[in-house]
C-alpha cells in the first residue's frame, strides 16, 4: 500500500488521479477512442468515467470531437495541454519506476522480473457453471486447434 500512496502523490504534484492518468495514457495511445471503449479499457463504469472525462475537458487536457462515422458518438483527443501533461506524468511515474528498481538488489529485480513475468502468462481457468459453455473456443472440442 506504500507504494501505491508514493504512486498517488507524485501524481497529485500535477492534480491528477490514478485514473485520469490511465485515461490520458489511453487517449494518447489511441487518438479518437470512444468513452465506451475506454471504459471497458480501464474496467470503470460509464457513470464513474463520465465525471472523470469532464473533469478532464473542463480542464482543458481533453477534447470530445464529433466523430466521422457516426455523430451520435464522441472520439477522444487529447489537446496541446493534455500532451504536454501526460509528458510531464509520464515523466514523474518514471522516476517512481527508476526509485523502486533502485531499491532493489540485481538478485531481487531478477526475482521480481521472473515472477512479473510468470504473473502476466497467468491464463486462470474459466468460472463457467459445469455444463455451461463458455463461449471461449478453447474450451470447444470442435474448435480445437483453430
Amino acid at each position: 500500500m506504500q507504494v501505491h500512496k508514493i504512486f498517488l502523490r507524485r501524481l497529485s504534484v500535477l492534480e491528477l488521479s490514478a485514473t485520469e492518468f490511465s485515461v490520458l495514457v489511453l487517449v494518447g495511445a489511441n487518438p479518437g477512442v470512444y468513452l465506451r471503449q475506454l471504459g471497458s479499457a480501464l474496467d470503470v463504469s460509464p457513470p464513474n468515467l463520465v465525471a472523470v472525462v469532464d473533469r478532464l475537458v473542463q480542464r482543458g487536457v481533453l477534447a470530445r470531437l464529433p466523430s466521422a462515422e457516426d455523430r451520435r458518438l464522441q472520439e477522444l483527443h487529447l489537446t496541446d495541454a493534455g500532451r504536454h501533461l501526460l509528458a510531464r506524468a509520464e515523466a514523474q511515474v518514471e522516476m517512481f519506476e527508476t526509485g523502486l528498481e533502485q531499491s532493489l538488489s540485481a538478485a531481487e529485480r531478477r526475482c521480481l522480473d521472473s515472477a512479473l513475468k510468470k504473473l502476466a502468462a497467468f491464463d486462470p481457468p474459466r468460472a463457467d457453471p459445469p455444463g455451461e459453455p463458455s463461449g471461449d473456443p478453447r474450451d470447444d472440442p470442435n474448435q480445437a486447434g483453430a
